[in-house]
């Protein structure tokens, strides 16, 4: 293989492996926060972040889990059907993340979950959606094969999942935004592009800048 095909092999195993991380902290938003087993559910194993990012991160879960139930209520009365209600609540989640508002209040962080939760809706109205197929939990073997292949040799998947975490928190706002939309939920780039009102080039020339990044980060770790 020629080594900008490799590379570009590399970045796409990358890509999958930051949509399988993100799926799973969809499922439990906790791992945003800590490794299991590391005593209070708001307290950051990387001491080291911004106290920004640590504050957002604290009111994102406490927001989420304090709202989850009703969200995912009135979701299953607009689709019908709980899986893929569970599914658009942590699309919603996740969507939030990547956006990252300015926000240190815990009510109007419940107010962007409500609102990314209703755009979601509207997009399922809109189209037939395929989503529950490409947001199915991703098992540790797949992960620890999408590290291989992008060329992480990171054994303790509990060190990766963070190390990824932090990476993703150290990008600019727009390429973080750009690589998660991109990557959680499998979306094109049109498709990202069009959530975050920007051309298609655009958004692949900022997933290209963040996974770069986000290489770069790991390397030095």
């Amino acid at each position: 293989m020629e080594p900008d095909q490799a590379t570009a092999a590399a970045d796409n195993s990358l890509g999958d492996l930051l949509g399988a991380l993100l799926r799973e902290c969809a499922r439990d938003p906790l791992l945003l926060l800590e490794p299991p087993g590391a005593g209070s559910a708001l307290v950051r194993i990387a001491r080291a972040r911004v106290a920004a990012a640590e504050v957002f991160d604290e009111i994102l879960v406490e927001a989420y889990e304090s709202e989850q139930d009703k969200l995912i209520g009135w979701t299953i009365a607009q689709v019908g059907n709980r899986g893929d209600a569970e599914d658009i609540v942590q699309t919603a989640l996740m969507r939030t993340y990547a956006a990252r508002p300015d926000t240190s209040d815990t009510a109007a962080m419940r107010g962007y979950l409500w609102t990314a939760t209703r755009n979601l809706v509207r997009d399922r109205w809109r189209r037939n959606a395929s989503d529950r197929s490409r947001v199915d939990p991703d098992g540790q073997e797949r992960i620890t094969q999408l590290a291989d292949h992008a060329g992480l040799p990171f054994e303790d998947l509990v060190t990766l999942r963070q190390l990824l975490i932090d990476a993703l928190e150290q990008l600019p706002p727009r390429e973080r935004e750009a690589v998660v939309l991109h990557s959680y939920a499998g979306n094109t780039y049109a498709q990202t592009a069009e959530m975050m009102g920007l051309a298609a080039g655009t958004v692949k020339a900022y997933v290209a800048g963040a996974l770069a990044k986000v290489r770069a980060n790991l390397q030095v770790a």
